[in-house]
């Protein structure tokens, strides 16, 4: 038969105060398939050592080491541990079963590393049970106990069960009856023999006496092995096959997913200090995120919603210096304000009124002056505007257009009260009577020059009480014939008074320093308050409808000042809290993981259920933190509602605001937030999991 183990010239040394010290010094051994061996020695002779190597738990030695005919030194970590999983169980001198399991679920707990069948793993943990342990000890419910319950002997025989319960090629003994009486350990070294006959191929090393009349005998003794003989006697039994090479190295979990998640949910109730502080990190650091981005999202809300009431928070108006009021050009300094980065557009302005007189002309009851505003065919004032009908001017349309608001169609048409149903796209190419009066050279109206505007959209808001737009074209001829005195100046229009006569000639009413003001619009909100106090500074006195809501300035930058450190501090101590808590778990559980090891478990199996634990956590502590935040924001805006309600009461004013925009859904923006929780929580997570899982069984078996 082969030799299953073949030693030449091993070593091992270890540091020591004085430098390297040899606790193994050329070993040679050879030890065929379905021998019985025992190596003895005092204690401290290094049989332990000797031991672990040939378990392939540690992997510092010198010489070569043959098993099965393959050089141990070639394998990788993860096919180490693939071999060390099929072929060898260990028997140790404690036992090193696992307290909070019963005997029965230590015995059988290399069986679920190894993903077999139920009914293959139920006759083989029967076997294994029956092979450990008496019929009436059965029946008196021993697997149903706790290692701290059971007996010296009782412990040892499960830990010989659970060794077996893999049906391994190699069973390693380290002082198997070391602390029991001689009954137990008579117990023991009947069921090893028992396991030598059955065709394993034992290594027991010990210095008990018990043991010094069976199988092969060895003395380890100054580092040297001595050959003291004894009975070599074989048993067949078939070859097992060598294992499949690691997957991904090892890292590819060998557990199922179900199995997996019961292993985290299990690890997280035994350690519910852990759980507890992990969780309320989580659901702290979340609730604070969740409130901080409902908060900047609703002040972004509150700031758009604003612009599509009418307001223009990010547009200034300059009207001219004295300086420049004689001048042709009453601005000098707009294209240099065109150039500034802040700056997204510069327009020069001209308003007005009009008189709408109706659909026919004839409706006088409705003939009033309306404000009104020139914009160019491609005026960034119409991206402002939310079109529920239509479009903005054409660049080269001959007929006299007009952009209205709801409000001002409800008004000249008599409509009632318009909702969401009202067929607002109906209005479009609508026709309007409108008139501009012309003035004689004392001043006194002398007439009205007619014209008919057609609706080519529709707005919900203006900006301030502005009712309408006209193209600043129209409005800019319009403007000339009020300040005519002479009235040589004409309208060159159609003769239904609906467009510009074909290849009319608007210069004379057009060319004429008509800006009388210059609208600066900014990129962002903020750049508002300092681009005013620059302007300040050049002789203007700019005008901007900032002033009423400097307090959505003040809250973001308060919000940003000081909440958004606070938040990098609150994610700074959740990464911290999971990564001590990790690693002080890992060092409490050190001997547990090594044990888990060593009994089949991979390193893709510890990693996966860390992380599984770790994200069961961080899933129920997000959606904690984002109910605490709903709550918290939800009572947030129901004050701040009222107190402005309260406030417009008490001054006798109707307020537009939006309050109820200040704080958005919290669950709207859970996403995003979820997802860059995640991403802190693996990054806290991944050294200290990836170190769990990378446990050196070998390490952690020499310092316990």
């Amino acid at each position: 038969m082969e030799n299953l183990i073949d030693l030449r010239g091993l070593g091992r040394r270890f540091a020591g105060p004085q430098g390297a010290v040899a606790v193994l010094d050329g070993i040679d051994l050879t030890i065929p398939r379905g021998t019985f061996t025992v190596i003895r020695g005092q204690s401290g002779a290094g049989k332990t050592t000797l031991l672990r190597i040939l378990g392939l738990l540690d992997a510092g030695h010198d010489g070569s080491f043959r098993m099965a005919g393959t050089d141990v030194a070639a394998l990788s970590d993860a096919n180490r541990d693939e071999w060390l999983m099929a072929g060898i169980g260990f028997v140790f001198q404690d036992g090193r079963l696992l307290p909070h399991l019963s005997l029965g679920e230590n015995i059988a707990l290399p069986l679920v590393f190894a993903r077999l069948e139920a009914t293959e793993a139920a006759a083989r943990k029967a076997e294994a049970v029956a092979f450990a342990f008496r019929p009436e000890e059965i029946a008196a419910g021993v697997l149903d106990l706790s290692p701290a319950a059971a007996s010296g002997g009782q412990r040892q025989r499960a830990a010989l069960a659970r060794a077996m319960i893999r049906q391994p090629a190699l069973i390693l003994a380290d002082e198997p009856t070391a602390s029991l009486d001689e009954a137990s350990k008579q117990q023991v070294v009947a069921r090893l023999q028992a396991l030598h006959r059955a065709g394993a191929t034992v290594v027991v090393v010990s210095h008990d006496d018990v043991f010094f009349d069976i199988g092969r005998q060895f003395l380890l003794k100054d580092g040297r092995l001595q050959d003291l003989g004894g009975d070599a006697t074989q048993h067949a039994a078939p070859v097992q096959p060598k294992p499949e090479p690691a997957r991904l190295g090892g890292w590819w979990p060998r557990l199922g997913a179900r199995r997996l998640v019961l292993g985290a949910w299990r690890d997280l109730m035994r350690r519910p200090l852990f759980a507890l502080l992990t969780l309320i990190a989580l659901v702290a650091g979340t609730a604070q995120v969740a409130i901080f981005t409902s908060l900047v999202a609703g002040l972004d809300a509150f700031t758009e919603q604003t612009i599509a009431d009418g307001s223009r928070l990010t547009r200034l108006t300059l009207k001219p210096r004295k300086a420049d009021m004689a001048k042709d050009d009453r601005f000098p300094l707009q294209a240099e304000l065109a150039q500034a980065p802040d700056v997204s557009a510069v327009t020069a302005r001209r308003a007005t009124t009009l008189t709408i007189l109706g659909e026919d002309g004839t409706a006088e009851a409705k003939g009033r002056p309306f404000p009104t505003l020139g914009l160019h065919a491609d005026d960034p004032e119409l991206g402002l505007f939310r079109f529920v009908a239509g479009q903005g001017f054409a660049k080269d349309s001959q007929t006299l257009d007009m952009i209205a608001t709801t409000d001002f169609l409800v008004d000249v048409f008599g409509l009632p009260d318009a909702g969401d149903g009202t067929d607002w796209q109906g209005f479009v190419g609508k026709r309007l009577a409108a008139a501009v009066p012309r003035f004689g050279r004392t001043g006194k109206e002398v007439g009205k020059e007619p014209l008919v505007l057609t609706i080519t959209g529709v707005i919900l808001k203006g900006e301030g009480d502005r009712q309408f737009y006209l193209p600043n074209q129209l409005l800019v001829a319009l403007d000339a014939i009020k300040r005519d005195r002479t009235g040589k100046l004409a309208l060159p229009l159609t003769a239904d008074h609906s467009a510009w006569e074909q290849g009319a000639d608007l210069s004379a009413l057009t060319e004429w320093p008509w800006q009388d003001m210059l609208h600066i619009y900014l990129r962002d909100i903020d750049n508002v308050v300092p681009r005013i106090a620059d302007l300040s500074r050049q002789g203007f006195r700019p005008e901007a409808e900032i002033w009423k809501y400097l307090w959505v300035l003040d809250l973001k930058s308060a919000a940003f000042g000081i909440v958004a450190p606070l938040l990098a501090l609150v994610s700074g101590v959740v990464a911290l809290v999971l990564f001590t808590n990790i690693v002080i778990s890992a060092r409490l559980r050190e001997g547990e993981l090594a044990l888990s090891r060593v009994l089949g478990m991979r390193r893709g199996d510890v990693l996966a259920t860390e992380v599984i634990g770790i994200l069961t956590l961080t899933i129920a502590g997000m959606l904690a933190g984002f109910a605490l935040a709903d709550r918290l924001t939800s009572a947030l805006m129901a004050h701040l509602t009222e107190s402005a309600r309260v406030a417009a009461d008490l001054s006798g004013e109707s307020t537009n605001q939006r309050i109820e925009l200040l704080f958005q859904p919290v669950w709207s923006h859970a996403p995003i937030i979820a997802l860059a929780t995640l991403m802190v929580v693996l990054a806290a997570v991944l050294w200290p999991t990836l170190r769990i899982a990378r446990t050196d069984p070998a390490r952690v078996f020499a310092r316990n």
